[in-house]
């Protein structure tokens, strides 16, 4: 409870300092900008979504700071179309700010976002956040501004990270050899746990409690809380906390969109979805460290994954992609050091 209430008090002081400048930042916007001018933010979340709060809150602190004269609206659900869609839209000059993974980015022409997908990459949030930070994948962002005509915003609104729930707990990568595990259809996960030796199955979310109760899959990966609130844990009820994968999701926009923008308007727009990302990140892990103490008295057990040992077999994963250029795993690992 500690490490909560001094976060807590650390976003407060965050929160302040990030008024003063967005103030600052959108009134100099407001006073550049001749004509309100109007973006939408697209999401694939429900409006009950724990993102949804904070995109509003984006949308509440520039039209303050800018007396309307920057004007966003949120979108959920998907109503502006997949994260594909909106950055086809942006990509052709459309006014659509979207949700969207490093992975899906890299298809626009970038292949070495994708390697932000991999396995055991970041061990921490705040590892995650400095890579993110990094003039490396600074360097990603820029060439594919140049590429795609997108411009990345921000790329750290991190969900908590991902572990495994079955019958029985998987401490070591060895006992998952043959094990029919439910993944999501993407390289990424069906690469990693074919990495792992499991029977990868890529059966609908929907679907699963029934798959997990009827012995279809003995395991399946995934966040704690999403889990839960499938009320997945019924059926299963053993966790193997393997943090396997922190996802990299962000907002970009149209470039050309951008960089017609007054230079304050530019700084308001990347230090908002900048700040509250990690504002969303920190809540998310929050929320999975006090949802795994209510697990824990309603009887589900909780078993520590050999991290490490882990991360030592799923190594080949990052051989399996010729696309990347040599030395790339290196270069990631070294900007988080």
């Amino acid at each position: 409870m500690l490490k909560n209430t001094a976060f807590t008090a650390f976003a407060a002081t965050l929160a302040t300092a990030g008024a003063v400048s967005a103030q600052d930042a959108g009134a100099a916007c407001s006073a550049a900008l001749e004509a309100p001018v109007s973006f939408r933010i697209s999401h694939q979340n429900s409006p009950t979504s724990p993102i949804h709060p904070h995109l509003e809150k984006i949308v509440a602190d520039v039209t303050a700071a800018t007396d309307g004269k920057l004007d966003l609206a949120v979108f959920p659900s998907a109503q502006l179309g997949g994260e594909m869609q909106a950055l086809e839209q942006a990509a052709f000059g459309e006014n659509v700010i979207f949700y969207i993974t490093a992975g899906a980015l890299a298809t626009a022409g970038v292949p070495e976002l994708s390697i932000l997908n991999g396995p055991f990459l970041t061990p921490t949030l705040e590892s995650a956040q400095k890579l993110e930070k990094s003039s490396l994948i600074g360097g990603f962002k820029d060439r594919l501004a140049e590429k795609a005509g997108l411009h990345v915003l921000a790329l750290n609104w991190f969900d908590a990270p991902r572990s495994i729930l079955g019958h029985q707990g998987y401490p070591e990568p060895s006992d998952l050899v043959g094990v029919k595990m439910r993944v999501p259809e993407a390289p990424a996960y069906l690469r990693t746990f074919e990495t792992l030796k499991t029977a990868p199955q890529a059966i609908p979310f929907s679907e699963l409690y029934l798959a997990l109760q009827q012995g279809v899959v003995d395991a399946a990966e995934g966040g704690i809380d999403g889990m839960a609130n499938a009320n997945l844990m019924e059926v299963a009820k053993t966790v193997t906390v393997t943090d396997h994968f922190r996802v990299f999701y962000g907002f970009a926009m149209s470039e050309e969109l951008y960089a017609k923008l007054p230079e304050p308007c530019q700084t308001l727009l990347s230090d908002e979805f900048s700040e509250k990302g990690d504002a969303y990140s920190a809540g998310m892990d929050e929320i999975t460290i006090n949802r795994i103490a209510e697990l824990k008295t309603e009887g589900v057990i909780f078993v520590e994954a050999d991290k490490d040992a882990y991360r030592v077999a799923t190594e080949p994963f990052y051989s399996l992609f010729p696309e990347w250029p040599d030395g790339l795993l290196a270069d990631v690992r070294a900007a988080m050091q």
